[in-house]
């Protein structure tokens, strides 16, 4: 899962512009032999400006167990990149999900700012968007990237 998501970022991904990148993951969250780590697959999501959103095909949650390990990873995922995680009950709800999914990038915004840090030491920065609206929600990535050389 990893390496997917490493891949899709660095091959495709990255040289996209001047668009919106999300990437939808369907998965157990559970990573087979991956060479890369979820540290690296989350680095290279934000490099490249990808959110990743995604939809959790765990059962566990039907079974009364809370938040297990690999549902824990696919949050961390989506909410590292500013994405989304969803946890349907059973297939019928990903119909459901896909429809969140869109509603939730109808109504996003975006927001700029041009950094005071001069350094180009390609360092992660971590940032924090807040609102003083209390019926408002903001989902934003930790932080980002700063430029290299």
């Amino acid at each position: 899962m990893f390496d997917a998501i490493f891949q899709v970022c660095q091959e495709k991904m990255k040289s996209e512009t001047g668009s919106r990148k999300i990437l939808v993951l369907i998965s157990d969250g559970d990573d087979n032999l991956s060479l890369e780590s979820v540290e690296s697959a989350l680095e290279i999501a934000q490099r490249a400006d990808v959110s990743i959103f995604t939809l959790s095909t765990n059962s566990s949650a039907f079974f009364g167990m809370s938040s297990p390990k690999n549902d824990k990873i696919l949050k961390r995922l989506a909410d590292e990149t500013g994405g989304r995680a969803f946890f349907p009950l059973k297939a019928e709800d990903l119909a459901q999900s896909f429809q969140d999914i869109g509603e939730e990038l109808r109504s996003q915004y975006s927001l700029a700012y041009r950094s005071t840090n001069s350094s180009r030491d390609g360092a992660f920065r971590a940032i924090k968007v807040d609102t003083d609206q209390k019926n408002l929600k903001v989902r934003a990535r930790k932080g980002y990237y700063g430029p290299r050389g």
